[in-house]
Protein backbone atom coordinates (compact mmCIF):
# COMPACT_ATOMS: atom_id res chain seq x y z
CA UNK A 1 0.00 0.00 0.00
CA UNK A 2 2.48 2.18 0.78
CA UNK A 3 5.05 1.19 -1.61
CA UNK A 4 2.56 1.49 -4.30
CA UNK A 5 1.68 5.24 -2.88
CA UNK A 6 5.44 5.53 -3.06
CA UNK A 7 5.99 5.00 -6.66
CA UNK A 8 3.77 7.85 -7.54
CA UNK A 9 5.70 10.33 -5.22
CA UNK A 10 8.93 8.73 -7.69
CA UNK A 11 7.27 10.43 -11.00
CA UNK A 12 5.26 13.36 -9.81
CA UNK A 13 6.16 16.88 -7.55
CA UNK A 14 3.79 17.49 -4.76
CA UNK A 15 2.10 20.04 -6.43
CA UNK A 16 1.21 17.60 -9.42
CA UNK A 17 0.38 15.37 -7.03
CA UNK A 18 -2.54 17.58 -5.59
CA UNK A 19 -3.53 17.91 -9.27
CA UNK A 20 -6.37 15.96 -9.84
CA UNK A 21 -5.96 15.75 -13.36
CA UNK A 22 -2.29 15.45 -13.15
CA UNK A 23 -2.18 12.46 -10.84
CA UNK A 24 -5.01 10.62 -12.75
CA UNK A 25 -2.91 11.33 -16.25
CA UNK A 26 -0.17 9.63 -14.38
CA UNK A 27 -1.59 6.89 -12.70
CA UNK A 28 -2.82 5.62 -16.31
CA UNK A 29 0.59 6.34 -17.31
CA UNK A 30 2.16 4.63 -15.14
CA UNK A 31 4.00 1.15 -16.30
CA UNK A 32 3.77 -1.42 -14.10
CA UNK A 33 5.66 -4.69 -14.89
CA UNK A 34 4.04 -8.29 -13.77
CA UNK A 35 7.12 -10.25 -12.59
CA UNK A 36 4.73 -12.93 -10.96
CA UNK A 37 1.19 -13.92 -9.56
CA UNK A 38 0.83 -13.21 -6.05
CA UNK A 39 -0.58 -15.98 -3.61
CA UNK A 40 -4.16 -16.89 -4.24
CA UNK A 41 -5.13 -15.45 -0.20
CA UNK A 42 -4.33 -12.00 -1.67
CA UNK A 43 -6.11 -12.32 -5.27
CA UNK A 44 -9.15 -13.22 -3.31
CA UNK A 45 -11.59 -10.71 -2.29
CA UNK A 46 -12.51 -10.67 1.49
CA UNK A 47 -14.88 -7.61 2.44
CA UNK A 48 -14.68 -4.01 3.36
CA UNK A 49 -15.23 -0.63 0.55
CA UNK A 50 -17.84 2.02 0.82
CA UNK A 51 -21.03 1.24 2.65
CA UNK A 52 -24.31 0.67 1.14
CA UNK A 53 -25.98 3.67 3.42
CA UNK A 54 -23.56 5.76 2.05
CA UNK A 55 -24.58 5.51 -1.67
CA UNK A 56 -27.95 6.62 -3.67
CA UNK A 57 -30.05 4.12 -5.49
CA UNK A 58 -27.91 4.57 -8.66
CA UNK A 59 -24.36 3.81 -6.50
CA UNK A 60 -23.60 8.04 -6.35
CA UNK A 61 -22.04 8.71 -3.08
CA UNK A 62 -24.52 10.88 -0.93
CA UNK A 63 -21.62 13.44 0.26
CA UNK A 64 -20.08 13.36 -3.13
CA UNK A 65 -22.48 13.71 -6.28
CA UNK A 66 -21.09 12.70 -8.81
CA UNK A 67 -18.98 10.02 -7.51
CA UNK A 68 -20.31 6.45 -8.54
CA UNK A 69 -19.02 3.56 -7.18
CA UNK A 70 -19.34 -0.39 -8.23
CA UNK A 71 -17.66 -3.44 -7.76
CA UNK A 72 -15.05 -4.36 -5.14
CA UNK A 73 -15.33 -0.66 -4.09
CA UNK A 74 -18.85 -1.63 -2.64
CA UNK A 75 -18.83 -3.26 1.18
CA UNK A 76 -20.18 -6.87 0.82
CA UNK A 77 -19.38 -10.42 1.02
CA UNK A 78 -19.94 -13.22 -1.17
CA UNK A 79 -18.50 -16.92 -1.62
CA UNK A 80 -16.23 -16.59 -4.69
CA UNK A 81 -17.04 -18.50 -7.59
CA UNK A 82 -17.85 -15.93 -9.47
CA UNK A 83 -20.31 -14.32 -7.74
CA UNK A 84 -18.08 -11.37 -7.26
CA UNK A 85 -17.61 -10.36 -11.43
CA UNK A 86 -21.43 -10.94 -11.80
CA UNK A 87 -21.99 -8.36 -9.63
CA UNK A 88 -18.97 -6.33 -10.21
CA UNK A 89 -20.63 -6.29 -13.75
CA UNK A 90 -24.04 -5.93 -12.57
CA UNK A 91 -23.39 -2.34 -10.25
CA UNK A 92 -21.29 -1.51 -12.86
CA UNK A 93 -23.85 -1.16 -15.21
CA UNK A 94 -26.38 0.65 -12.60
CA UNK A 95 -23.30 3.17 -12.05
CA UNK A 96 -23.07 3.66 -15.23
CA UNK A 97 -26.52 4.43 -16.11
CA UNK A 98 -26.44 6.52 -12.91
CA UNK A 99 -23.30 8.57 -14.35
CA UNK A 100 -25.32 9.32 -17.61
CA UNK A 101 -28.44 10.49 -16.02
CA UNK A 102 -26.38 12.91 -13.57
CA UNK A 103 -24.56 14.53 -16.08
CA UNK A 104 -27.66 14.41 -18.57
CA UNK A 105 -29.65 16.39 -15.69
CA UNK A 106 -26.66 18.70 -15.74
CA UNK A 107 -26.32 18.84 -12.28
Amino acid sequence: EGLKAGLLHEVLTKEAYADATVLAHTLKALPLRLVAARPVAEAISTAGGVTLESLDERLMLKTRPGVFLAGEMLDWEAPTGGYLLTASMASGVVAGEGAAAFLASGA
